[in-house]
């Protein structure tokens, strides 16, 4: 009778160069997903900022007409870039909303300091703020308008 050789089965798992193949090819694969990534969070950021505005503004018109009386929007640091931040004030100065300031990474600028609604909810004047990314790159700008009914509208690359 013949007896076959006795062969001892191979552990499982990986072993040392197949693991570095695998770590080598997510490597590569995460070096063309950064960039892209990068994109996406900036391009996040800047329309986040354009539906803040958007909402400040709807607030304060609104405000305007609940309370029957004149209600500002202004830039805190009283220019026309809004990036610090800003109030919306009601008609006897208290602060109704705040908005912090923005990371560095955004520009949030407007045609003037502030933007005044009346006791019928329309804008004192024309005013828009552009919001865009601080670096040149190929995330679109926003700008948010304002018409004389006091309707803020925001579109895409202002």
């Amino acid at each position: 009778m013949r007896q076959t050789p006795n062969h001892k089965r191979r552990p499982g798992g990986f072993t040392l160069v197949e693991l570095l193949v695998g770590v080598a090819i997510v490597g590569v694969l995460s070096a063309f997903a950064v960039p892209a990534f990068n994109n996406f969070m900036v391009n996040e950021r800047v329309k986040n900022a354009a539906i803040d505005v958007t909402s400040s503004l709807v607030v304060a018109r609104s405000e305007a007409i609940k309370q029957n009386g004149t209600v500002t929007v202004a830039s805190d640091s009283v220019s026309t870039a809004w990036a610090g931040g800003w109030k919306v004030n009601a008609p006897d100065g208290t602060t109704i909303m705040a908005q912090a300031a923005y990371p560095s990474s955004i520009t949030v600028t407007g045609t003037a300091a502030t933007l005044s609604y009346n006791r019928s909810g329309r804008a004192a004047a024309v005013f828009t703020i552009v919001v865009a990314p601080a670096t040149a790159g190929s995330v679109s700008s926003r700008c948010i308008s304002v018409s004389l009914t006091g309707l803020p509208k925001s579109v895409l690359g202002g």
